[in-house]
């Protein structure tokens, strides 16, 4: 290359920046750049790779369809707007920050704005400061997964940052540890339900805001964490004697992830012991998955109260 086309170079992040950014590792783009020809980064004056805007948000998308379970030869070569109609069909079913209870964007945005100017402690403020006003249940229904939806619409337009995304995800779990802690104690009462999700739904967030609400609710809670497997969790539901096992499942779970851990589950499971599914996922929206009587499925945190109403109905009859 001449040493005018090195001074044209357009401007762009180096490789560990867009591996903070995207969450790709180094190597998996420098591979992806010699199997599918993207990315395909300019090169800075010492020969160091440097990935203009548009690429890195090509990244991200791709990123979020690899969580959804897409596989890269399927989708690292798509152009942006074939990314963006995909990871459409995979939102379409699942209500976004706008058709959420509460969900003004103004407002959405005006509790975010910290986060973008990184002032945590604002951040946290805001949000201590909302959850005392709504109390937990209103806090988690009402604002919190709006919020949430919220901040995932904002980081696929490039909006935020993973780095951003993540300190608002660690933000929330402590006030959500806090808030269930403070219940926590005196909170005894049937059902006892376990919680965790199946080995390949690393995203936990969800599951501790359905902990919150069936915390608020008076349940006696057991969390198991993420990713337990499901021979695992049969054994655990039949050694704390739970109630209910409650499963929680992103947008991004996959078909065969949902339904090969139910069968296991199925296997296993002590008699007594019901399987309650929620989440985004649009799996859990098929008919054929619905119909099934041993499932409680639900798509809207609201759900939760109305089972455990009907549980504890069932038991005092």
């Amino acid at each position: 290359m001449s040493k005018t086309k090195m001074q044209n170079v357009e401007p762009g992040l180096g490789i560990a920046a867009v591996e903070r950014d995207t969450g790709l590792s180094k190597d998996l783009l420098r591979v992806w750049e010699r199997r599918y020809g993207f990315p395909q980064p300019a090169r800075d004056a010492q020969g160091e790779r440097l990935y203009p805007a548009e690429q890195v948000q090509r990244l991200r998308l791709v990123k979020r369809l690899l969580d959804a379970g897409q596989r890269p030869h399927r989708v690292v070569a798509l152009p942006e707007s074939e990314l963006q109609a995909q990871l459409q069909l995979l939102q379409a079913p699942v209500a976004s920050s706008k058709q959420l209870p509460g969900a003004d964007l103004s407002v959405l945005d005006a509790h975010l704005q910290p986060l973008k100017q990184h002032r945590s402690h604002d951040l946290m403020e805001g949000l201590q400061t909302e959850l005392l006003r709504r109390g937990l249940k209103g806090f988690v229904i009402e604002l919190l997964a709006p919020l949430v939806g919220r901040v995932g619409e904002l980081w696929a337009q490039g909006e935020l940052q993973i780095h951003e995304e993540h300190l608002f995800s660690e933000l929330v779990k402590q006030l959500l540890h806090r808030a269930i802690a403070q219940l926590g104690g005196a909170q005894t009462a049937a059902p006892r339900v376990l919680l965790s999700t199946l080995p390949g739904e690393e995203h936990g967030l969800g599951l501790l805001m359905v902990q919150a609400l069936l915390t608020a609710e008076g349940c006696n809670c057991i969390s198991l964490g993420l990713q337990t497997p499901a021979a695992e969790l049969a054994q655990a539901c039949a050694r704390h004697r739970a109630d209910a096992l409650a499963l929680s499942f992103s947008r991004y779970a996959s078909a065969a992830l949902v339904e090969d851990g139910l069968q296991a589950l199925r296997a296993g499971l002590p008699a007594g012991c019901e399987l309650w599914l929620g989440g985004s996922a649009a799996v859990l929206r098929r008919p054929a998955l619905q119909r099934q009587a041993d499932l409680r499925i639900g798509t809207e945190l609201s759900a939760l109260a109305v089972w455990v109403q009907d549980w504890r109905q069932q038991r005092s009859a």
